[in-house]
């Protein structure tokens, strides 16, 4: 992947990448249950496997493209929908929300270079991993440290992370970045919001946070095309909500339509049944950068 990345353009990379998913060695290995779950939720594709494991391999490509090129590059290969919002913000707290969907890297750098350096929440990988993960986990605080590069800001781990937010957003003025579609784990309180038609919770505190502090939120979403390898984002706001619970659908709203446009792009769908689960037993999913 870094051979392909750091050797040729992108667009020969690019293409690489996709010949690639040809193969089930270069499939995730998370591809096919993916693929029988979007069929499930009434989200068929041609060649879901294929396509869920291209835009997981981009996503780690971006791990080293951000390392190559720029802001030239982003301006060339980033078609943006709603941006002009971010010209005319009149403060810095803002509450930005973001999915585990598509490539997460160039809109960190964006927005840091609109002078928005987001604290990103995140799930550190263990500091004693099982001997099986321990690439796994050096690689996961490699990703960390990028993220932190490209924010121009330290990435807030959980624990105690809602006070973080809080402090960092309406004490210094400065914006936070959460992922709320991770599924719930045991006793994690909830929020109810209807996904896919269907009754779901995504988890509550932050939405909770963001709600009783009345503080403006954004959310986005951004994905590579998967004929040419350019890349879209999305953004809706800013807004507030008066409650938690319609903040909470307003997202998993703009989450629908994204996935809607491409399924294939939500890195989530091997967990998407513990967002439904009454008490949720499902695995914990993977936190990657789709900021």
């Amino acid at each position: 992947m870094a051979f392909l990345v750091f050797l040729l353009p992108w667009r020969l990379a690019f293409r690489g990448i996709r010949f690639l998913t040809r193969y089930t060695f270069f499939q995730v290995s998370s591809a096919a249950s993916a693929s029988g779950l979007m069929e499930r939720y009434g989200f068929a594709r041609p060649y879901p496997v294929r396509l869920f494991a291209l835009h997981r391999l981009v996503d780690m490509a971006d791990f080293f493209l951000t390392m190559k090129v720029g802001r030239s590059w982003l301006d060339r290969n980033v078609l943006m929908s709603g941006a002009d919002a971010l010209d005319k913000l009149s403060a810095k707290n803002i509450f930005f929300v973001t999915f585990h969907y598509g490539q997460g890297f160039w809109a960190l750098k964006y927005l840091r270079d609109k002078g928005l350096p987001v604290a990103w929440l995140h799930a550190p990988p263990p500091v004693r991993p099982a001997l099986g993960e321990i690439f796994i986990g050096w690689l996961g605080r490699r990703r960390i440290r990028q993220v932190a590069r490209l924010c121009g800001a330290s990435a807030i781990p959980v624990g105690g992370s809602v006070a973080s937010m809080r402090e960092r957003l309406c004490r210094d003025r400065l914006p936070v970045m959460v992922m709320p579609d991770a599924p719930l784990q045991p006793g994690q309180s909830s929020l109810p919001v209807t996904l896919f038609g269907r009754e779901a919770r995504l988890p509550a505190g932050a939405l909770r946070m963001a709600a009783r502090e009345a503080v403006p939120v954004i959310v986005y979403s951004i994905s590579v095309n998967p004929v040419d390898g350019k890349r879209h984002m999305r953004f809706e706001g800013p807004f507030t909500e008066p409650t938690a619970e319609s903040l909470a659908q307003r997202l998993c709203d703009h989450l629908q339509s994204a996935i809607e446009k491409d399924p294939t792009a939500w890195h989530v769908w091997p967990w998407v049944e513990g967002f439904f689960a009454k008490t949720s037993t499902a695995g914990t999913c993977e936190s990657s950068v789709t900021a």
